[in-house]
């Protein structure tokens, strides 16, 4: 029995990521979720691809972004996929300190898309060049915290739970 425990434990630290791993891939998920959501949202009503890159660039550049050309839209994308490695790593570091968001990572993940939306919208977005903007419930809006409740957040609770439990010997559960 005491063996079977043993191998139990052995296979589960292989099956396991380091945090800086699970973030890494984690990212690479919630990021390319969300970019085939933004980029198909904006071109099935017609719209070119890169516009939301540029959308994003735009966090940075401010209006001189849409004139920029694939620079702009390259930085825009590097920009996403940087949000979206914070959106995990957030989670993975507080699943370090709390651990029954490794543990019910389904619900916890729900839970977390809808912060992770929010947080995006009402505190970063401000905070950018692009600066506040009322939160209107249009179709784009709504697919997107649709997008982040059964997806992202989930997906970056996955990730987070995959990274297992080693590194914190007192965790503290919420």
């Amino acid at each position: 029995m005491q063996s079977a425990n043993r191998f139990m434990r052995l296979a589960s630290s292989r099956a396991g990521f380091t945090p800086l791993r699970a973030t890494v891939y984690g990212a690479g998920v919630v990021g390319g979720i969300d970019f085939v959501y933004a980029t198909l949202s904006l071109v099935l009503k017609g719209v070119p691809w890169y516009r939301a890159w540029q959308g994003v660039a735009s966090a940075v550049l401010g209006r001189d972004a849409f004139a920029g050309g694939y620079s702009a839209v390259l930085l825009g994308i590097a920009l996403h996929f940087t949000v979206a490695t914070c959106i995990v790593g957030v989670y993975v570091i507080a699943s370090r300190w709390f651990s029954i968001l490794r543990r019910k990572t389904l619900l916890c993940g729900l839970v977390y898309g809808v912060i992770a939306f929010f947080v995006m919208n009402l505190v970063v977005v401000p905070l950018t060049r692009i600066g506040p903007q009322p939160l209107v419930w249009s179709a784009f809006n709504i697919g997107g915290l649709i997008v982040h409740i059964f997806l992202l957040g989930p997906a970056a609770a996955h990730f987070a739970g995959r990274a297992g439990s080693q590194g914190r010997s007192n965790d503290l559960d919420a």
